[in-house]
């Protein structure tokens, strides 16, 4: 696969729109939305055939962040 860029999900969404994203990646907008809204590090790279593929960046050990990121929704959500 020759790369032709790596862009973040985020970026991506805004440049081609959400519902072709989750038709190139093969999910359901509403995933798109939700990881969006979840603001998970997700790093798309797409190939010069037009084939994308998606891949979430997280710390190791994950659980670290696990922890933290449950501590930060329910502080969020008691506000």
């Amino acid at each position: 696969m020759y790369v032709v860029e790596k862009i973040s999900l985020c970026d991506f969404v805004k440049k081609v729109g959400q519902a072709r994203v989750a038709r190139a990646l093969g999910v359901k907008p509403a995933s798109i939305a939700k990881a969006l809204k979840m603001r998970r590090n997700i790093e798309v790279t797409v190939a010069a055939d037009g084939v994308c593929v998606a891949q979430e960046v997280r710390p190791f050990p994950s659980h670290v962040a696990d922890d933290q990121d449950a501590k930060q929704a329910k502080s969020s959500s008691a506000a």
